[in-house]
């Protein structure tokens, strides 16, 4: 089955090539020293924006950054995301240079254990982290409120993320190994380029550059 024109609605077949990936995910660190971190979002409806916004993981500073017009031919069906997105973030990750990348979405803390970042990682076969705003399977307590401060997901008994707070006060982001990255690093990068707001910066500048382009 091709990944990118996946059959539409054909959701048991779809189901099955996700847990083929996440077969393939390795969610243990490997990767070496990291200066780059780019963030990648969409942005819109069926005619959308994908951006990556790479940044120096030392500063935050943006280094580089791609947004391109995208078309979205797979609908929106929940735990299924990637088969709307993965070809247009595709379109955009692949021409940037970066040593990690972290997505808008789920890794492994997913009913399959493959959301869109675990798909991206595996096809690009890059070091991904999933950070998103809810959960879609599993439970986890809610953090102390401060920052850095994370409980663990849990799916049954199988660890599959964390809930950080980056921000005090602030709701927290869910966290979860994409591909070649261990949790313990996931949430370690995400503190690292978190900066004032409740998305780490990659994720923040990649999603404002995404939604100003769509709204224009």
């Amino acid at each position: 089955m091709d990944l990118l024109t996946p059959p539409k609605l054909d959701l048991e077949r779809l189901a099955e090539l996700q847990r083929r990936i996440a077969k393939a995910v390795i969610a243990e660190d490997r990767f070496g020293r990291i200066e780059r971190v780019a963030g990648c979002d969409v942005s819109g409806d069926d005619e959308a924006w994908a951006a990556c916004v790479v940044l120096d993981y030392r500063t935050l500073d943006v280094v580089e950054k791609r947004v391109e017009r995208v078309r979205l031919r797979f609908p929106y069906i929940p735990t299924f995301l990637a088969f709307r997105e993965l070809e247009g973030l595709l379109s955009v990750a692949g021409k940037v240079k970066a040593d990690l990348f972290m997505v808008g979405a789920h890794g492994i803390a997913h009913p399959r254990r493959a959301g869109l970042a675990s798909h991206l990682g595996v096809v690009m076969d890059s070091p991904t982290i999933g950070v998103a705003k809810s959960l879609i399977c599993g439970r986890a307590e809610l953090p102390a409120n401060r920052r850095g401060a994370y409980t663990l997901v849990v799916d049954g008994k199988e660890v599959i993320g964390a809930a950080v707070r980056t921000v005090a006060g602030v709701k927290p982001v869910y966290v979860s190994a994409g591909h070649r990255v261990s949790l313990k690093t996931a949430i370690e990068v995400v503190l690292r380029t978190s900066s004032g707001y409740r998305l780490p910066e990659p994720l923040r500048i990649a999603h404002m550059a995404a939604a100003s382009a769509s709204r224009s």
